[in-house]
């Protein structure tokens, strides 16, 4: 393409001057001032961008340690965009750390309520959430771990086509926030559910009790299976797999 005065256009940097094309038209302007690596490190106009980059880091790193501690209750799940999903629900907890921009984390942000509120309502996955499998009245107990649904109904979760049974179980998730690790206390033992089953009172434990200071979360994850004369088999359903925190 030729410029307006019928040579060729200059594309690139001389003398300082960056040339380029912008909508068919010769252009420049000074050089040096893009968004460069060296100017990204060392201006001091881009420090609001050098801590968000700290900020993401950090919290992609959390973000990791979070799935690795979960995996008992996470290896189940299929689904490529659930890393993207967390990312991005442990980025906006910790926007309500109260530390100054640059040194704000998902695990301060986890410290308040707004924050255990949100990873509470997080949508693991397509199927049941923490109100379906456990009912409408919970109790959670942060120094033990023991957690008490008193209106537990079986009734209430949509079985999949062909499942008969689900296998549910519990677990204790806790946040050293000084260590910022994550410890998952898993229940030795699983409690199967027939599809029918009377509505009952569930009282669930595990065998050791959290590390004071820690913030403290009840974890429950339900499969469907269906029972067949031999054994048990898994549902691949949609839907099939759901978990909920408390």
């Amino acid at each position: 393409m030729a410029s307006d005065n019928g040579f060729p256009p200059i594309i690139g940097t001389y003398n300082g001057i960056n040339y380029y094309m912008r909508n068919g038209k010769q252009c420049q302007r000074k050089a040096g001032g893009g968004f460069t690596t060296e100017s990204i490190k060392n201006n001091p106009k881009m420090q609001g961008i050098r801590d968000r980059n700290k900020e993401m880091a950090l919290c992609s790193k959390f973000t990791m340690n979070f799935k690795e501690a979960m995996s008992p209750f996470l290896k189940e799940i299929h689904d490529g965009t659930l890393h993207q999903r967390l990312m991005k629900l442990f980025m906006k907890i910790r926007t309500l750390d109260e530390t100054p921009e640059g040194k704000r984390t998902a695990g301060g942000g986890l410290k308040s309520n707004s924050g255990k509120k949100l990873l509470k309502e997080f949508k693991f996955t397509m199927g049941p959430d923490g109100l379906n499998i456990l009912g409408p009245v919970v109790t959670f107990d942060t120094q033990t771990g023991t957690l008490n649904a008193v209106s537990f109904d079986p009734t209430r979760l949509k079985f999949p086509k062909g499942s008969s049974h689900f296998f549910l179980d519990y677990g204790v998730l806790e946040y050293d926030i000084k260590k910022s690790a994550f410890l998952f206390i898993l229940n030795e033992g699983t409690l199967i559910v027939e599809k029918g089953d009377e509505a009952r009172e569930l009282v669930l434990e595990v065998p050791k009790k959290p590390k004071k200071g820690s913030v403290v979360f009840g974890v429950v994850k339900v499969h469907f299976y269906q029972k067949l004369p031999d054994r048990f088999y898994k549902s691949f359903a949609k839907g099939a797999v759901g978990i909920g925190v408390v």
